[in-house]
């Protein structure tokens, strides 16, 4: 049995929490910390790492569905992607054990997929109903979908890091951002390093067609002279 547990300061019992996930998992623990909960799997180290380790016949044991994600919709993926290798997944909060080829866990996949639809249905519904209600407003219309601005100040300092040898989880850890963010603020770098290597070849460039134009001009006034 390997245990996986995603650690937020919202939780005001994790001390407790990794105490008993400890003794369940004999010490095979991997704690993902300083991670948000909307932070893909592929892109979380510890639960790669514990992935990485389990193989057919293993469990793989959780607090609860949230350590994976928000919402029920990547719960049940990442649940049948596991069952789907042979290996079991347990939740220590309600005592649920998902195992492959079971008639029981098969039950609670269509609830948990019942639920994912409703909530995906709940959540649509409440956007039109505010987009609806916004139509009536322009100037609120126009605040409300400008887009979120983006935190100039922790992109500059994520782009500092990014010019040292420092790996993106650990930016990502000091700066209190996703990685996804380090992620897009290193494209962005890359595509200004890029263009200001561009404008440099071209401003090279014209340089020296400036140089060879005045140089056949000084030559054809010293014939003329």
């Amino acid at each position: 049995m390997i245990g996986y547990l995603r650690v937020s300061p919202k939780i005001e019992d994790i001390d407790q929490r990794i105490e008993v996930m400890k003794n369940n998992t004999q010490g095979k623990l991997f704690i993902e910390k300083g991670v948000r909960g909307n932070v893909p799997l592929n892109e979380r180290p510890q639960f790669q790492a514990a992935r990485a380790m389990l193989n057919a016949g293993d469990t793989l044991l959780i607090w609860w569905m949230t350590d994976f994600g928000l919402g029920f919709k990547l719960a049940y993926d990442v649940i049948t992607d596991l069952l789907s290798k042979g290996i079991t997944v347990k939740t220590h909060h309600q005592d649920l054990t998902f195992s492959p080829n079971d008639a029981q866990t098969d039950a609670l996949l269509r609830l948990i997929k019942g639920y994912e639809e409703i909530e995906t249905y709940q959540r649509l519904m409440a956007a039109e109903l505010g987009r609806r209600k916004l139509k009536g407003k322009p100037g609120e219309w126009e605040d409300k979908f400008r887009g979120r601005r983006a935190n100039h100040e922790l992109h500059k300092s994520i782009a500092k890091l990014l010019l040292t040898e420092r790996t993106l989880q650990s930016i990502a850890d000091e700066t209190g951002a996703s990685i996804s963010t380090v992620k897009r603020v290193k494209a962005k770098l890359q595509h200004k390093m890029e263009m200001g290597g561009m404008h440099r070849h071209n401003d090279d460039k014209k340089h020296a067609e400036f140089l060879e134009k005045e140089t056949h001009q000084n030559n054809a006034d010293h014939k003329e002279s």
